[in-house]
């Protein structure tokens, strides 16, 4: 990788941000990109299905995809238990769109499979759309309600892979160089090398530099300063 990346201006210009609702922007790579696409390009690749489904591991980043897609369509998130113990006539009678999370959860289980096919079918007529999250491809997952599944496994679906080193780098670059922390390429990697590969992870050992940094007023991320805090982030299991 070789390079210097203290300052943006020396990233790569080949990235895509998209306004997220949380502390960073959502950035595109390769373990995204048709994902993102499918949210950037809604409703026109969606038609003529009211639902998509994003699906890939836990700290992938679906979360982040649907905030932006929460943010452009007005829709309204539900939980696992909000959807389990609603009333899918009020969902309908709402006319709003939805992100419903942990779709994995759902399907096996014919209440949650009868209100999600009425749902489905209310949307499909009166316009609106519903983006499912879920650990598992919809081709895998185990329906007991044939019309259903036929429906989901038609729609679009897209996965969402962890993220890659070189993805990893420009974002870690991205979010110190935001927070006014310079950092070298060999800091970088030397990160890289020891951090949990998911925005999760690196959402918080970016906290966790970023405060430890402040409080020692450090402006540089040293290699001595970082090793500071991921060995106290290992002895943690962190």
């Amino acid at each position: 990788m070789g390079m210097k990346v203290d300052m943006i201006s020396q990233l790569p210009l080949d990235l895509k941000f998209a306004p997220a609702m949380g502390r960073h922007d959502f950035m595109v790579g390769e373990c995204n990109h048709y994902a993102a696409h499918l949210i950037e390009t809604w409703p026109k690749e969606w038609t003529p299905y009211p639902a998509m489904t994003l699906y890939g591991p836990k700290g992938c980043g679906k979360s982040h995809l649907a905030a932006v897609w929460q943010n452009i369509s007005q829709a309204r998130g539900l939980n696992l238990e909000e959807f389990s113990t609603c009333d899918v006539e009020e969902l309908i009678n709402a006319k709003e769109n939805l992100v419903i999370d942990h779709l994995e959860f759902l399907i096996g289980d014919r209440t949650q499979e009868e209100k999600l096919f009425h749902l489905y079918n209310a949307f499909q007529q009166q316009g609106l759309y519903f983006l499912g999250l879920s650990s598992t491809s919809p081709e895998k997952l185990k329906f007991e309600i044939r019309d259903l599944e036929s429906r989901l496994r038609s729609a679009q679906s897209a996965e969402i892979k962890p993220p890659d080193d070189e993805l990893l780098i420009k974002v870690m670059a991205k979010r110190f160089f935001d927070q006014s922390f310079k950092i070298d390429q060999d800091s970088l990697e030397y990160i890289l090398l020891r951090m949990e590969r998911s925005w999760d992870g690196l959402d918080r050992l970016v906290e966790k530099v970023s405060s430890t940094a402040t409080a020692l007023k450090k402006g540089e991320l040293t290699k001595p300063l970082l090793r500071t805090v991921m060995t106290e982030d290992a002895q943690v299991d962190y």
